[in-house]
Parts: C-alpha cells; structure tokens; sequence
C-alpha cells in the first residue's frame, strides 16, 4: 500500500482518481477508511467466536483451538491489508487505536471465557490472566511472522492451513499450561 501510488490502487479498484477525490481527501484516509470497515469486521467475528453462549460444555482446548484456526484464516485470507496495517500502525495513531480496542475486546472475551469456573482449572499457569494476554500476543506475533511476513523465515510455507492452527493452538494451550487430557474431544 505504500509503495502503491493512489493511480495504481484506482486502475486496480476500477475508479478513477477524480472519483476518489470526491469521496475522501488523500490515500491515508482510504487506508483508515480500510482500517475501519475491517476492524468492525474482527468486533463482529469476536461476538461470534467468543461468545460464551457457544462455549458451554467446551473445555479451554476446544476455545483455543477454534481461535487459532480462525486466526490463521483471517492472517491468510488477508495478508495484504493486514501487511499495511501492522506497517502504518508503528506509526499512525488513528490504527493504533483501532488495533488497541480490537485487541482489548478479544482479549476481555478470551479472559473470560478461559477463567469462567466451569474451566479455570484447566489453565494451570500460575497467572491465568496475565498468561491469557501474553499468549494472545505470542500467537498473534507468530501468526504475523509465518503468514504476513513469512517470506524472511525459511520454510514459511511448510505449514498448511490447518497444521498452522494446531500448531498454534498447541503453542497457546502449552503456554496456558492445558493438560491434553483436560479437552472435551480434543
């Protein structure tokens, strides 16, 4: 995106220049507007895969699995957006605090949903909290290395889709301290 210049992101989205400058004022604004309509969309996939409704009965395996997988599909499916993003939210404020409420939203629900009652004593890290939150950040930071930046890394592509999620499921879960045994079908 920023090595783009607005022609050629214009020529590629079918709209001329003079189009874009009727609706927004410079290509940042078209990065921010981007920004917004995708965070919504992770607000949005948070309700739904977090919900505790959905987890009744599921042990922290069972979470954590489905987390990691649909992780790796969003880093996969949207490597190029999410490349621009991370790059400008070094410095841009305004994605910083888009990332900072996206992460702090997945990050309350996960919280929740691993510390309910009916399954903190599957995490047997000695803080569950704190674990929770850096585990997150450690997934997230791995997904990012492997699927948006992965082209430094040797052997980035080894991984399908899915032995990605496990593996990054089995990173999270070791981290939380999840014994194999504490799942309901895992």
């Amino acid at each position: 995106f920023t090595e783009a210049t607005l022609a050629e992101i214009m020529e590629r989205a079918g709209v001329t220049v003079g189009a874009f400058y009727r609706r927004l004022p410079d290509k940042d604004a078209l990065l921010h507007l981007l920004d917004e309509r995708f965070f919504d969309e992770l607000h949005r996939r948070a309700e739904e895969l977090l919900d505790e409704e959905r987890w009744k009965g599921h042990g922290a395996r069972d979470i954590i699995h489905e987390f990691a997988r649909t992780g790796v599909e969003v880093y996969r499916a949207r490597r190029g957006l999410l490349r621009s993003l991370f790059l400008r939210a070094r410095v841009d404020p305004v994605i910083q605090r888009s990332a900072q409420r996206v992460n702090a939203d997945y990050l309350m629900r996960l919280r929740t949903l691993l510390l309910d009652p009916a399954r903190r004593h599957e995490v047997t890290h000695p803080d569950p909290g704190a674990a929770s939150a850096l585990g997150y950040m450690i997934l997230h930071g791995a997904l990012r290395e492997t699927t948006v930046c992965g082209e430094i890394w040797p052997g980035h592509q080894a991984l399908d889709e899915r032995d990605l999620a496990a593996e990054m499921a089995r990173l999270y879960l070791a981290y939380l301290g999840v014994r194999s045994d504490s799942s309901n079908g895992r």
